[in-house]
């Protein structure tokens, strides 16, 4: 089946621009060959009643239909079905009621109303030649009722379907673009902040006085521009990956397994968890001191681990926090950050002073795309402002 859908495909390229169906090529072509043979083997059987021209240009109006219903299947098969309901009424066949059966399903599920619009010709065309008054009305209107429907029924459910994993693929490629924004924020966007509050205070206090702080800043100024390309180089990678992925099968991605790998025993995962964001803190208040910085970073004790979504969440927020005390705050004010962990959320406060001359380094949409991602699962983040003292105040569900 992957071979005929890769040759028809190939075909439709080739011949003309298509909307990507090749199941519906491929009925098209065997529907179109059983017709010439169905037709064929009739004149043969009773030419005088079976070849005639209105006979014929009804046949050479369906195969039209057919051949261009692989191409263009919302506008051709229309007049498939209006040929075979035609040539049903005039000379009965096998194929032709094959034909409109599957015209009808395959326009609903193209598009719901094309689907109704075509069972309701059938329903309608299938009542001619019987007398109104008679019993047989209605029970060939049930009948036929009861059979046409079938296809709109089937179509429906093929295109709800189609529509459902249409939806879900557009939601992971925005997720995954959310996922891809953040992540260049949260590493090279911040990295590039840090490089450039560094060359500007370093501009600001002049040449140090020793060599060997000299070379200090400029390892420190290499190693920022260094992660950034680390950073960059990892950005890039899995932008490609996710582009391999899509060119190597035209169906929406299975969205990655959130399974996680059986944990540790939770006393030591937890040490672990809680070794990692003392680490991230140090580094960061590091980087905050070589800018002239003093404050005061609080971790709370981690008693349960965190699951990887949390602990990413945290990571990423702990970072762009500190990134921003580097941006707004006064070096010469004194700041405060705080983590504290419960068994049902995490609490993180934040407290400094805004520069009186903020150059405002940024888009300011760091916070802003954490906000979203907390107040989604549950939790709070406010930020206050009064005069130049700044206080944030978020608090995260332990679910993530």
């Amino acid at each position: 089946m992957r071979q005929i859908r890769s040759a028809v495909n190939r075909l439709i390229g080739r011949v003309g621009s298509g909307d990507d169906h090749p199941v519906i090529a491929v009925v098209c072509v065997l529907l179109a060959a059983a017709l010439i043979a169905e037709y064929m083997a009739r004149a043969t059987a009773d030419a005088s009643s079976t070849v005639s021209v209105q006979h014929l240009v009804l046949v050479l109006v369906m195969l039209v239909g057919l051949i261009g219903g692989m191409f263009r299947p919302r506008w051709f098969l229309w007049a498939a079905l209006v040929a075979g309901e035609m040539l049903m009424l005039a000379m009965p066949m096998i194929t032709p009621l094959a034909v409109i059966i599957t015209c009808t399903g395959f326009l609903a599920y193209l598009d719901t109303w094309s689907g109704a619009i075509a069972t309701g010709m059938l329903l309608i065309s299938t009542t001619f030649g019987v007398e109104p008054g008679s019993g047989r009305l209605l029970v060939a209107t049930l009948q036929n009722l009861a059979f046409y429907c079938f296809p709109l029924l089937t179509g429906l459910l093929l295109h709800m379907m189609r529509q459902r994993d249409h939806d879900s693929y557009l939601l992971r490629r925005r997720q995954e673009r959310e996922d891809t924004a953040r992540s260049l924020h949260d590493t090279i966007s911040n990295d590039l902040a840090y490089l450039i509050l560094r060359i500007d205070h370093a501009e600001t206090n002049g040449m140090p006085n020793s060599e060997h702080e000299y070379r200090r800043q400029l390892r420190e100024l290499r190693d920022a521009a260094d992660r950034a390309m680390i950073h960059t180089h990892a950005v890039i990678d899995s932008l490609e990956e996710h582009s391999e992925q899509q060119s190597q099968s035209s169906q929406p991605s299975e969205p990655r397994s959130t399974t996680t790998l059986p944990l540790e025993p939770a006393v030591d995962h937890a040490a672990v968890q809680q070794a990692e964001l003392q680490s991230l803190i140090d580094d960061e208040e590091a980087k905050l001191e070589s800018l002239g910085f003093t404050g005061d970073n609080l971790l709370g004790e981690l008693r349960h681990p965190l699951s990887p979504g949390m602990m990413r969440l945290l990571t990423g927020l702990l970072t762009e926090l500190y990134t921003n005390i580097a941006k707004h705050a006064d070096p010469s004010e004194w700041y405060a950050v705080s983590i504290s962990f419960d068994a049902e959320e995490i609490r993180i406060s934040v407290s400094d002073t805004i520069a009186e001359h903020d150059g405002k380094l940024g888009l300011g949409s760091g916070l802003a795309r954490y906000r979203t991602i907390i107040e989604k699962a549950g939790g709070s983040f406010t930020i206050h402002t009064e005069q130049r003292h700044w206080q944030l105040d978020a608090t995260i569900p332990n679910k993530l």
